[in-house]
């Protein structure tokens, strides 16, 4: 196992200054500096602390702790915190969370810039659609690190993710150890509230991907022209004059075409389809699914290709494209595509399937949106011979407004759901199940389970041969958050648990 590199770092603060022109500053710059930091708790002698006011917290109210703490410089939003400490050099900005990102870039030494840079976005699809590009191109011998949900990847190393896109810090220096690792390419989700914050300034892309925008995240975006416009910033940073990128689009999504709209000639658009939309350059015809997964036909241009993928279910289909068009914008043969996409493994907690020695299969599946439940739903109907299952719950302190509408999806798509706990978080379980039951007014095809490993348990004891379990919502997470405390708890382990009970699991 290679090691990981310690990361060379700029050692002094007017380095990691360059990237903030025009600001003002109040103490000596001429400094050393040796790390930057977002958390109080955190910092130590001659770091950088940076200040803003978030959702919960007021970073300006730890200021004076950093200082004590001998922080060099203070990185901070309201003027009225400067001056306490004369050691201490105070830089005032209109936004401390892009200056981290800014200033990180340059601390690192710009990495982005020496590795080619994918970003992936959309509501679903973010991860599956990232870790078939990577194996797009480790199978071409490319070097390549990943970032996202799941973790971020760096050789056979899987650094654990504390978010799908960290912090402006964390991601520049986790692209500083992918560079000195050797990598040539690093393929990344990008998330709205990172797009939105500023977190992956200035970060510019070769190849930028959109999978597709339903509801979500509203308890922080409230309406989905903001949640687009987020997700948009992705495809403007790609309209360089100097280095303009590439867009991949999905065209049967409503807001495919609209996200691409207004850029220049000079950024090429690959627009891809399942669904015969006009204008697209990507296309996958004649799709037909069974247990071995999809079968059907690809064009690329105008060339055409049987293709097979062992992912199931037309919303992967779209991931599979996905995938190949950011592999052709990088460079990559469609025939080579086209061999090595039949070769992809699984994802973890992407409709990863587990069976019983009598015939009962479960899929965990990370879906926690409608529009996610839906599509899981409608790719497993196909293939299921007996009654569809679907496990459900809602996360605690995010977005209320999908509940009803996930609780919806559940009963309307499966056979029989039982709702339960996902990670309430901080919030009432009682309280989420009440907001979930109220989608379904006069439904009976559902059971209230508030314990999410009784649920599991009697899903497979209710089970026959032909029968399969959709266990949704979190997919590859290994705990259950509740009254903010983290105990251990995987979907996949507990599935396999249960079925183990019917017999030998495959």
């Amino acid at each position: 196992m290679k090691s990981l590199p310690v990361v060379h770092k700029l050692a002094r603060l007017t380095g990691a200054l360059s990237a903030l022109p025009g600001v003002s500053i109040r103490g000596n710059v001429d400094r050393d500096i040796a790390a930057l930091r977002y958390d109080s708790r955190k910092v130590a002698r001659n770091d950088i602390f940076f200040a803003w006011k978030g959702k919960n917290e007021d970073g300006h109210r730890f200021i004076a702790g950093a200082r004590d703490q001998g922080a060099a410089a203070i990185v901070l939003e309201d003027a009225g915190y400067i001056g306490q400490g004369t050691q201490t050099t105070y830089i005032h900005v209109p936004d401390a969370r892009r200056a981290l990102a800014l200033m990180a870039a340059a601390y690192y030494g710009r990495p982005d810039k020496q590795m080619t840079m994918t970003g992936v976005t959309g509501t679903n699809g973010k991860t599956t659609t990232t870790l078939l590009i990577r194996h797009l191109l480790g199978s071409f011998g490319r070097e390549t690190g990943t970032i996202g949900t799941v973790g971020y990847e760096i050789g056979d190393r899987i650094l654990p993710a504390s978010r799908t896109t960290p912090e402006g810090s964390d991601l520049h220096e986790v692209l500083a150890m992918m560079r000195d690792f050797g990598c040539s390419d690093v393929v990344m989700e990008v998330s709205s509230h990172a797009l939105d914050q500023g977190r992956t300034m200035p970060i510019e892309y070769k190849v930028g991907v959109f999978s597709n925008l339903t509801p979500d995240h509203m308890d922080y975006h409230v309406t989905m022209e903001h949640y687009f416009q987020a997700k948009r910033k992705l495809f403007t940073s790609l309209d360089r004059p100097e280095s303009p990128g590439i867009a991949v689009t999905n065209l049967d999504d409503p807001r495919g075409e609209e996200i691409v709209a207004g850029l220049s000639p000079a950024v090429r658009i690959i627009g891809y389809t399942v669904e015969g939309k006009p204008g697209a350059t990507l296309e996958a015809t004649g799709l037909r699914y069974d247990v071995t997964g999809m079968h059907g036909t690809v064009r690329f241009g105008e060339e055409t290709f049987p293709f097979h993928s062992p992912l199931i279910g037309n919303y992967n289909a779209s991931n599979v494209l996905a995938a190949m068009g950011a592999g052709w914008a990088l460079g990559l043969k469609p025939r080579f595509l086209v061999d090595k996409i039949a070769t992809a493994p699984g994802v973890p907690g992407r409709m990863e399937r587990f069976s019983s020695a009598d015939g009962v299969t479960a899929v965990v599946d990370y879906a926690h949106t409608e529009d996610a439940v839906r599509k899981a739903l409608n790719a497993l109907r196909p293939v299921t011979t007996g009654k569809l299952f679907c496990i459900i719950g809602c996360g605690g302190n995010r977005d209320v407004t999908k509940r009803a509408r996930m609780a919806q999806a559940a009963v309307e798509c499966s056979d029989q759901a039982i709702f339960t706990a996902d990670n309430p978080r901080r919030e009432s379980l009682e309280k989420i199940l009440d907001d979930m039951e109220a989608g379904v007014p006069g439904a009976t095809n559902y059971l209230r389970l508030a314990d999410r490993r009784e649920a599991i348990a009697e899903a497979v004891a209710l089970a026959r041969r032909g029968d399969v379990i959709c266990v949704a919502g979190k997919g590859h997470e290994t705990t259950q958050e509740i009254a903010g405390k983290y105990y251990p708890f995987d979907d996949r382990i507990v599935v396999q648990e249960f079925l183990s009970k019917r017999g030998r699991t495959t």
